[in-house]
Formats: C-alpha cells, structure tokens, sequence
C-alpha cells in the first residue's frame, strides 16, 4: 500500500498533520460549501484529470453504441443514399447486446474512479496533495472490494425502485385493461402516483445514506458492506444537513453547465448565420467541416461539465465524511491514509 504522506513517494509533494489547514471542529453548511470550493478551486487539475478516466469510458461507450449511424450520417450530409447494409432494421443486431455489455463495464469503471477520487479528495483535505497515478494505484488495489461496494450500493437502490416499479406497472396494467372500472381507476390512479413519489424520496434518502460509503472503505480499510454500514451510521441524525449541501453543490453545477451550453449555442448561433450569410450550402466541404466542429465542441462542453459535476460531488463527500467523524468520533482516531 501506499505512503502517502511520504514526501519521498511519488505524487506526494507534503506531508503535514492530519487536517492541516482545516478546521479542526465539525463545520455549518456554510463552512462546509466553503471547504468544498476551496478544495475544488486548489486541485481542479488533479480532480479534472482522475474523472476525466470514467467520463472517457461513458463517451466511448456512447461513442461504439451509435457508431452505426455515421455512415447514414455522413450519406445524408452528402445529399446521397446510406450505405447498403449501414442499417439492418433501423438498429443493428450487436446494438442491445452492446448495450447489456455497457452496464458492467461503467460499473468496473465507477468502481475504480471512486476510491480514486476519494482518496485524491480525502488527502486534499488533510492538505496533502497526491498525485493522478497515485491515486489509482490506491483504488487498483483496493478495486475487489471496491467492485463489490459498488454492486452492492446499486441494489440497495435499485431492488426496491424495482419492486415498486413492477408494482406501478402491474397498476398500469390494470387500470388500462378491461377489468378495470371507473371506481377502480379512481381509487388505483391516486396510489399508483404515491408509489411513484415514494421511489424518487426512497431514492434521494438512499443515496444520503450511502454518500460517504466510499470515503469510508478507502480511509478505514473496510469491507464492502461495513462501508455501508459504516456510511448509514455517519449520515445519521445529519441526514437534513447533508441533503442541503449536496443539493447546493449540484444547484451550482447545474447553473455552470447551463452557463456553458449558453455560451456553446450562442457561439453556434453565429457560426449558423456565418455560414448561411456566406452561401455554405449542405453537403459541402465547409459544411462537413462545421459539423464536424460543432460535434466535437459540444462533446467537450458535455466533458467539461461531466469532470465538473465528478469532481465537486466527489470532494463534498469526502468533506462531509471527515466533518461527521470530526462530530461522531475522537479526533485523534482521524490518521492520514498510509
């Protein structure tokens, strides 16, 4: 395992005490967004660069799924008729099992960037700054246990959404088939809405409880499910407190992203009337070329906003994780990662 606060190991430029330029008592909501920006503001690169791992992998998957529609694409931007073959059906035969094979490959992915960004973000907080390699070499070694988690997490959320979901549909079923009547639908619709509202409040309050899951298996080298455990028991009697951050936290990244898309439509605005003032007719070579420009300018604003949305989600529950131990447990029990 690694040393990180080893100044003679790589990626590690300090090694001060533990929670060096943090506060060293349990923090407000206030103080709590404050660090996160902080944080997030100091070590933009090195959080920048370990999401950049899962959100390559979501693009290139996206990327593979829809390969079959570039040669109808292209066919069409020159004005001439798609490839024979290009198309079976509309969707090629490979597309739903690539599809299926999608799901746990982003799975294996998210199991190795969330050690990865934990530890990164963790070590941050302490002010110990580490290195992209670093922290996956942690997360490759811990990648078992953090696979699992990862899996675990995913049923506890999704096993009950599930149930009720059959429930909804069977509900569907039955309002819309003939054996339904008036005084049937009337008493099903009402129930059928509240399931549906009791999955979206079952699934915020789940992901509240499991929040810290993975700061706590990489600080306190636990198992899968006493991650878990461990994770409901720091988010207890906090769980309005955490909401409230969280909730600001992705309230800021929503708006930035919303501020980028501005910005990236506008400038496509002006290129548009560019390009029809000067006579660029479809098919051309100019045409392809802006197209071309246009598709890969917005897959770097969709980066762009997926490392953002990563990285501040990643460091909040790091920060969090150390602010409820700073609340629950003995602060001399908090050591620096080794």
């Amino acid at each position: 395992m690694i040393d990180s606060t080893n100044p003679h190991d790589s990626g590690s430029t300090s090694a001060p005490a533990p929670f060096d330029h943090a506060p060293q008592v349990p923090m407000g909501s206030g103080e709590l967004l404050e660090r996160i920006h902080r944080l997030l503001r100091s070590h933009l690169r090195l959080f920048f660069g370990i999401a950049a791992v899962p959100a390559a992998a979501i693009l290139l998957l996206i990327a593979a799924m829809f390969s079959f529609m570039i040669p109808a694409i292209l066919a069409q931007g020159a004005g001439t008729s798609a490839p024979a073959g290009a198309l079976t059906g509309g969707v090629p035969k490979w597309f739903p099992a690539l599809v299926l094979l999608a799901y746990p490959i982003i799975i294996a992915v998210y199991a190795l960037y969330m050690p990865a960004a934990s530890f990164a973000a963790m070590q941050a907080d302490r002010g110990v700054v580490v290195s992209f390699r670093q922290a996956y070499r942690v997360a490759w070694s811990r990648f078992g246990r953090s696979l699992w988690l990862m899996i675990l997490m995913v049923l506890c959320i999704m096993i009950p959404i599930m149930v009720v979901g059959a429930l909804l549909a069977g509900g569907m079923v039955w309002v819309t088939g003939v054996k339904a009547g008036p005084a049937s639908a009337f008493f099903l619709v009402p129930l059928l809405l509240m399931l549906y509202l009791g999955i979206l409040v079952y699934s915020i309050l789940m992901m509240i409880r499991l929040a810290v899951a993975y700061p706590a298996a990489v600080e306190e080298e636990l198992s899968a499910w006493d991650s878990i455990v461990r994770s409901v028991k720091l988010t207890q009697n906090a769980m309005g407190r955490i909401f409230l951050v969280l909730v600001v936290v992705y309230a800021v990244i929503y708006a930035a992203i919303l501020v980028f898309m501005l910005v990236f439509f506008f400038l496509a605005a002006l290129v548009a009337i560019a390009a029809v003032a000067t006579h660029v007719t479809r098919g051309s070579a100019p045409f392809l070329i802006l197209s071309g420009v246009g598709v890969l300018g917005y897959s770097l604003v969709m980066m762009a906003a997926t490392l953002l949305s990563y990285s501040a989600l990643t460091t909040a529950t790091a920060v969090i994780y150390h602010d409820q131990r700073r609340r629950l447990d003995d602060l001399s029990a908090i050591q620096p990662l080794s």
